[in-house]
Order: C-alpha cells, then structure tokens, then sequence
C-alpha cells in the first residue's frame, strides 16, 4: 500500500516503460512475482471493466465468458484471435452440481459432463471403477490447519499450541482423513512439493511432552479450549477435526466440535477462537507464511505475530536461489513447530477425473485447468 494506506498501489509502484514492459517497483526484494501474478485472488482486469469481471470482459486468455448464472452454470466460447496456440475445443461449460460428492459421480457416469476437476477423496475409488474414465493425480500443497487465536486465552500461551500439536499423530491423521492419498504434515506449512522445503526431524506424537507443557502452562489437570468452528464440506476436514480431537483427549485437552455451513464459516473463519481453515497449494513455501502468518496482514487468522518470524521471513522472500533459499525456510518452520499457532495434520494429493475421450489434460495442485491445451479426440 501507500505510505497514507489508502490506497493499494502507491502511485510509483508500476511504471510503464513501452508499450510492452511494465517496471515494478517493490519496497522489498520478492523472489515469487511471477507466482503472485498467477495467483487465484490476483485477477488482473481491464480498467474498462471498472474492477468487475463478468460477460464481456476483456481477457488475455483463450475463451471468452459468453454466460454466467450463479449456482447453475457458467458458459466459455473459444477465441479465434488467441494468441498462444489453440484452443482446440468450441467452447467449455461449467455446471454447478452443488456440494454433493455423490451428484458430480453421477454426472460422470451418466455422461452428463466430461469430468469432474477436483475430486472428493472419499469417490477417488468409485471413480476408478468407472468405464471410460481417467484419473489425474498430483501431489500437492493444499492442506487444513486447526488454529487457535493467539490474542486469546488459553492459545496465547505458546506451550499451550505445541502441546496441541504434540498430542497428535499426523501420519495416522492421513489415514483417516484421507484415506492416505497425500502425505503427513509437519506443523509448519510448508510443504515437501515446494522446492525450498527443508526437511526437519519429524515432529512425532508425544503424550508426556504435551502434558508436560500443559503442567508448565498451568494446567496440570487437563485443560478445554473450546468449540472448533469448522465446515462438514469437503467431507475431510470435519473427519480431521474429529481425528484431532479425539486424539487430544489421551493428553488431556478437550474441544467440543460446531460444523456449520460454508456460507457461515467463511463469514467468521477469521474471527473464531478456535477454526480449521483449508488452504490451496501455493507454489513456493514462503507464500502462505506471508499470506497467513505475518503480523497484521488480513488473512491472519490465527493472529500470530512474531517479530523474529516476520524479519526471517521477509530475508527469505529475496533469496533467489532455492537450495539457499531452503536454509532459511528451515528457521520459519522451526519457529512455527515451536511457537506457531496452528496444528496441521496432512498434504492432500489432489485427483481429478475426465472421460478418456479428453486429450491434453494435466492435473494441477492449484485445480487451475489450462483450457487451451484441452482437445476432444474423434
């Protein structure tokens, strides 16, 4: 922002410099520029379009939006005047079937639609069984973090959040809320998908350390921290909640559980004591500790605030080598296994399932699908 705040860009921070080079000027050095820009919240718009997109818009892309009815369905037609090669179908159309994994099965089965673009872990072997039909798979760093606020009590006491985490098995967490497609998390949101992870000694489930840190913390008996606020769609993640859960209660931490609506749970995701939060991939692994973690900033959830994490994690976003890079991610997730606000049990592997007829397609941790390389074969 501008120094004021009031603005998004301060009035110096891209510059033209011909009619096909842009100048960004940064206030610090950030290696994922690129990244950002291919980020799902960064829409880049026409200032015609006045900020909103919709039928009509101006696009760089291959298809244009011909139609769009919220919760039903949304119309694509291909451009002939593409620039980057193809597209090689007419037109694409995304439906709605709701938050039913069952439905999008059908659909599949019944020809209804080519494919489904990410997948209910829980259909991963129907869809397998399915004639005609081909699954896509990649690894990923989509993931689900139970978090407390840390300007509250008890999750203010940091030897409170890491006997949360210590008091639970992310490995049997996998199993049992997904089914093991993916892998075990470690506590600290970074993921072995990204290229400057850096490996740590696995943080295993350790009763006695828990109770120990809750004794130290005052709370020598056990301690209730109260309601999780979480979403029962993806199926998953209330599974993880209730994994996470039950196994606080051999340390002596209890939780009640409050499922609610999509539509109400991101309403409060950020204002809730207590609430596990799913998180996409990101392509680098400092990129949601920036989004999540830094003081201040409005996805921070959790309200963590660290001076040293800040700092460290600023000096890791101008490294530009990723094994350098690396070592210093090492300091961030140690600082979050330590002190950090959250309890992350898994990675998803992601699927996704398509008619066979389908050519050119490729599953991409982020969902994203690129259309234009898409063709149906005869």
């Amino acid at each position: 922002m501008n120094d004021e705040g009031t603005a998004l860009w301060d009035a110096n921070a891209i510059e033209k410099v011909d009619d096909h080079t842009v100048r960004m000027n940064l206030r610090t050095a950030n290696v994922a520029i690129p990244e950002h820009l291919f980020h799902y919240p960064m829409c880049i718009l026409d200032p015609d379009d006045g900020g909103k997109f919709g039928v009509g818009s101006n696009g760089t892309g291959g298809f244009d939006l011909v139609s769009f009815d919220l919760g039903q369905k949304a119309v694509m037609k291909a451009r002939n005047d593409y620039w980057g090669g193809g597209p090689y179908l007419d037109g694409v159309e995304f439906i709605d079937l709701g938050d039913d994994p069952s439905a999008e099965m059908a659909a599949l089965a019944s020809g209804q639609v080519h494919g489904i673009y990410a997948g209910e872990v829980s259909q991963l072997d129907v869809y397998k069984g399915l004639p005609g039909v081909k699954i896509y798979q990649a690894a990923t760093a989509q993931t689900g973090v139970l978090r407390g606020q840390c300007d509250t009590a008890p999750f203010n006491d940091p030897r409170i959040r890491k006997a949360l985490r210590l008091a639970v098995d992310p490995r049997q967490a996998l199993e049992v809320a997904h089914r093991g497609v993916g892998a075990p998390a470690e506590h600290h949101h970074v993921a072995p998908v990204h290229p400057d992870y850096h490996e740590l000694p696995f943080m295993e489930r350790d009763i006695a350390g828990a109770k120990q840190l809750l004794a130290e913390a005052g709370y020598p008996d056990g301690i209730h921290v109260g309601e999780v606020a979480c979403k029962p769609d993806p199926a998953w993640e209330i599974l993880a909640v209730q994994y996470i859960v039950e196994q606080w209660k051999e340390a002596g931490i209890t939780a009640d559980i409050k499922p609610m609506p999509s539509s109400e749970y991101w309403g409060i995701w950020t204002k809730a004591p207590l609430a596990f939060t799913g998180w996409t991939h990101r392509p680098l692994g400092f990129m949601v500790l920036g989004l999540a973690y830094r003081t201040g900033v409005p996805w921070n959830e959790s309200k963590f605030a660290d001076p040293e994490f800040d700092a460290t994690l600023t000096k890791t976003e101008g490294i530009v080598d990723a094994r350098e890079r690396s070592k210093v991610i090492g300091e961030l997730e140690t600082i979050m296994q330590e002190r950090g606000p959250l309890v992350q049990p898994i990675w998803r592997g992601a699927y996704a399932a398509w008619t066979e007829k389908l050519v050119g397609v490729r599953k991409h941790p982020t969902d994203y699908m690129n259309l234009t390389k898409w063709g149906l074969s005869s």
